[in-house]
């Protein structure tokens, strides 16, 4: 993984999304270093199934095709929510703006993907899967602050998981 991202950041690549799940602490260390040298990368996950912008025909993910067209923006922070919640909208004929999958948030968490929606003029609504902020207080402040303003003018609905003290 380090050394991809490095080519990635050598071809001045802007986004990137680890699928896989990065158990290794020492290899989260690498990434999260190497994301510091490189302000204008932006990572999601590791651990995530991808991303989806319906409008733009965008599959990023692992799933086979991508989800209908809507106007309501889902992000899950668990792969078998999102796979689950997929399945379904195909079935009953659903479809997302943006249907996104964001793994750990090593890099990308909530508050700017609420804060994205939230000027996305195709999404009405934003459903999101939520299992932990973590201990970042950062993270807490900037979601907290993403949901305040865009729930203004968009519906904000948070799914909370867990309850113990770790979620």
């Amino acid at each position: 993984v380090p050394t991809v991202l490095q080519d990635c950041i050598a071809a001045r690549t802007r986004s990137a999304i680890i699928v896989s799940s990065v158990n290794d602490a020492s290899l989260i260390k690498q990434i999260g270093d190497i994301l510091q040298t490189a302000p204008q990368l932006r990572l999601i996950g590791p651990g995530s199934l991808g991303v989806m912008n319906t409008r733009r025909g965008l599959n990023a993910t692992v799933a086979a095709r991508v989800a209908l067209t809507g106007n309501v923006a889902f992000i899950s922070q668990s792969n078998a929510i999102a796979t689950s919640v997929l399945d379904w909208s195909f079935r009953e004929n659903v479809g997302f703006s943006h249907f996104i999958s964001v793994g750990a948030m090593l890099d990308v968490s909530l508050g700017p993907l609420i804060d994205y929606l939230g000027d996305d003029p195709n999404t009405d609504s934003i459903i999101i899967y939520m299992e932990t902020l973590g201990n970042d207080r950062n993270n807490m402040r900037a979601f907290m602050s993403a949901a305040r303003e865009v729930a203004l003018s968009k519906p904000i609905i948070v799914l909370k998981a867990g309850r113990t003290r770790e979620a």
